[in-house]
């Protein structure tokens, strides 16, 4: 009796654990698959973020335009052909502890993880590689994950 007793509960714990695996995974599953978007590059922004207050240093307007906002910074690059972050970048972090992407882009497919209908804009946050990657005008299809859905986790086709 103490036996079968014994092997009952032993059923019944692997099959709670059985369960409570299958949800884990089913969460995990659920917050980290990726939802694909696509829509066009409207403009990129810069942004660094000082004694904890974020400012905006630099912005690239849809006409190429490039304003920057930072008079530090500007003094810096003044006549400078900025053409990529990359060449900024050693200067951005002089002035600033911590400094992150967004790229606007008018969406043409929607995105429902942030309730957008097509042709609505929204600024994703982007790695600074990409950031130089995806040019004003250009087509993007970009992934993004229910976990972070304001940050581009990658990009999958880019048409200029």
């Amino acid at each position: 009796m103490v036996l079968s007793l014994k092997n009952k509960n032993i059923k019944m714990l692997t099959l709670s654990l059985i369960l409570a695996l299958v949800i884990c995974l089913s969460i995990s599953i659920y917050y980290y698959y990726p939802t694909t978007i696509e829509g066009i590059v409207d403009h990129k922004t810069v942004v660094g973020v000082k004694d904890g207050v974020a400012k905006t240093i630099l912005l690239i307007m849809p006409d190429g335009t490039v304003i920057i906002k930072d008079e530090n910074v500007k003094q810096h690059v003044m006549g400078a052909n900025i053409t990529s972050l990359e060449k900024i970048k050693s200067i951005l972090h002089m002035y600033y502890a911590k400094v992150y992407c967004t790229v606007s882009v008018r969406t043409l497919t929607g995105d429902l993880l942030n309730n957008l209908a097509p042709g609505e804009t929204l600024a994703y946050i982007v790695s600074e590689e990409h950031f130089d990657m995806l040019k004003i005008g250009a087509n993007v299809k970009f992934e993004i994950t229910r976990i972070n859905p304001l940050k581009i986790s990658k990009i999958v086709e880019i048409e200029l």
